[in-house]
């Protein structure tokens, strides 16, 4: 039988979901870094898709969404390891 209520449980499980979209949060704004530094070295975003083996549309798509041009959430508490 659990050492906790229900309710406590459901706290940490929902702590847990946040850190857990925080991380993928902070790791999508990095992939977008990435894909946007294979721009420049490559020339085009079409460049980058084939070198990955994916459509266009995922790298406008990420870099759009995440991209430097996209700042992150003002509440956001990951840090950028580049900044460091």
């Amino acid at each position: 039988m659990p050492n906790s209520t229900w309710r406590e449980r459901y706290e940490v499980e929902q702590q847990r979901h946040r850190d857990l979209l925080e991380e993928i949060s902070a790791s999508a704004r990095r992939r977008a870094a990435a894909l946007e530094e294979g721009v420049k070295e490559l020339g085009t975003k079409s460049a980058v898709a084939r070198t990955l083996g994916i459509d266009v549309s995922a790298v406008r798509r990420s870099i759009r969404e995440y991209g430097t041009a996209t700042p992150p959430p003002t509440d956001s508490t990951t840090e950028d390891p580049e900044n460091k």
